[in-house]
């Protein structure tokens, strides 16, 4: 894939539709500190309305809307069902495609929309990792994650691991990988010519051929990396999992670690169900939600999708 003369360094990606609408406005404006020079946001809009894209695009740099052609399509009898339960699936599924969707970039970083940055700190620092050739990617393991400390929840937590692995790959795999925690596709990185891009698209067509879980894609790309084994590890902080361990505020304001010695965390991943109802108390959103206010007309579910 030719892709020289670069447009800028690094696209940082998002994948969003109406229903993560609120969210996706906090990460954008958590965005807008970073250098330009250096990096695009860039945005695939898989059923935003008409109006949340307008209000959205001054915040990115480039939009593109879902293609056909650059998502994994699983079976046909798979898909009406997943538009019924997981409205979101493209989303999920257009991932192997980020390049193919804005090219013309040497790195490219993905995001959740339900992620926000506190510190870019970690993006430069998954760049450096990702100029050289590496993926960048954070595993679901922190001394504050409370499998780590229960015999019982690290049980659990392998053996569905392990389950799902089995499911796609095979108990082969699953035993050498089934132990390892999840590498979190919240937030990660690869270079424009990296050999992931096509192993991530053809695993995830294969593997959902004839079935399909919300964690398959992450499960792919884990096997993957594993596969190819040129991978940069960051600390939990750079995708840090609310739902797994609440962060405590500072004196400073930053949000960090709970646990010893309460390290800032870079990017705060608000991740479970009822997103709004679980962190907007804590104060836990972008700028403690108050930019929802401005928006709440934009969230009403009667909207179209334009």
């Amino acid at each position: 894939m030719e892709t020289l003369p670069f447009e800028a360094e690094t696209a940082v990606v998002v994948c969003a539709d109406r229903g993560v609408f609120e969210l996706l406005v906090g990460l954008l404006l958590s965005l807008r500190p970073l250098d330009r020079r250096r990096y695009r946001v860039c945005l695939v809009d898989v059923g935003l309305t008409a109006a949340q894209r307008d209000h959205v695009a001054p915040l990115c740099d480039r939009i593109a809307p879902v293609r056909d052609d650059l998502v994994v399509w699983p079976h046909p009898q798979l898909v009406a069902q997943l538009d019924r339960q997981i409205p979101f699936w493209k989303a999920m599924l257009c991932r192997p495609f980020l390049r193919d969707y804005f090219p013309g970039f040497q790195c490219y970083l993905h995001l959740d929309a339900d992620i926000w940055v506190q510190n870019p700190a970690a993006l430069d620092a998954a760049v450096e990792g990702v100029r050289s050739g590496q993926a960048v990617i954070v595993p679901e393991a922190d001394a504050a994650y409370p499998f780590l400390a229960s015999h019982t929840a690290n049980a659990h937590a392998v053996a569905e691991r392990a389950k799902l692995i089995t499911r796609f790959f095979g108990e082969e795999v699953a035993a050498l990988a089934g132990s390892l925690p999840y590498y979190n596709l919240g937030f990660y990185g690869l270079r424009h010519d990296a050999p992931h891009w096509d192993l991530f698209r053809d695993s995830l067509r294969d593997a959902t051929r004839t079935t399909f879980h919300f964690l398959c894609e992450q499960i792919v790309l884990n096997i993957v990396m594993f596969q190819v084994r040129s991978t940069l590890l960051l600390p939990a902080t750079a995708n840090w999992m609310c739902s797994m361990a609440v962060p405590v505020r500072g004196a400073d304001g930053l949000w960090r670690s709970p646990v010893y010695p309460h390290t800032p965390i870079d990017l705060l991943h608000l991740t479970g169900t009822d997103k709004l109802e679980r962190y907007q108390p804590l104060g836990l959103l972008y700028d403690g939600g108050r930019y929802l206010e401005g928006i709440a007309h934009l969230a009403a579910p009667h909207a179209q999708v334009g």
